[in-house]
């Protein structure tokens, strides 16, 4: 049991932290995430809701994918998660390893891998986005484009920055460029088989420069 303070009456919640689910077998945790219900812990004196984000195994047994949460993780954690050796009997896996540190981070993983996308193209595709956008949007931070899709499609969310009606700033898929950008950098975007990796911003500047 973890306890967790109420910031608004001070009472300490005992609350069992769930830290791994298979979304191909609990599909209802996969749906709490999207909606942002899976990580809020209600006060049972005050019934105030507080968002508790926590470390969490997602796994999709399904697409073989998984993609640890690890809030404020220590910088040698994919070091340490990588040098842990596989029982004899267990074949290495030729999935997908991600760490996030964020639930936005996740969310925006699973959206990705859910439609059939590249999470290391993406990277990619975000950041020219960004070198389009930010003469037009000079406020606008490069980790705050986020990929989401709905039923309507695929866009890049931009939450720097809503509309006079308090509407976050989004930008339509291009799905030319996508399949450009797989086609020319998915070698120099290559990673290691069976190895988890930190796919994010800061990752892809240590490869490619698209300035």
């Amino acid at each position: 049991m973890e306890k967790i303070k109420c910031p608004g009456c001070g009472h300490m919640i005992e609350t069992q932290l769930q830290d791994f689910t298979d979304a191909a077998e609990s599909p209802q945790d996969k749906e709490k995430i999207k909606s942002g219900e899976f990580f809020v812990v209600e006060c049972s004196e005050c019934g105030e809701k507080i968002f508790a984000e926590h470390p969490l195994m997602y796994t999709d047994s399904e697409k073989d994918l998984h993609i640890y949460l690890a809030p404020e993780h220590e910088d040698d954690l994919l070091e340490e998660l990588n040098g842990i050796p596989l029982p004899e009997d267990i074949p290495a896996s030729e999935g997908i390893f991600r760490v996030v540190s964020d639930g936005a981070a996740l969310l925006e993983k699973i959206m990705i891998f859910d439609a059939g996308r590249d999470d290391r193209v993406m990277e990619l595709y975000k950041a020219m986005a960004f070198e389009m956008l930010k003469e037009d949007w000079p406020k606008m931070i490069r980790e705050n484009l986020l990929y989401a899709s709905d039923d309507e499609g695929e866009f890049i969310i931009v939450w720097d920055y809503v509309n006079a009606a308090g509407e976050q700033l989004t930008m339509e898929f291009d799905e030319e460029l996508y399949g450009r950008l797989e086609a020319d950098y998915g070698a120099a975007l290559s990673l290691p088989k069976g190895e988890y990796a930190e796919v994010n911003a800061e990752w892809l500047a240590e490869r490619i420069d698209v300035k």
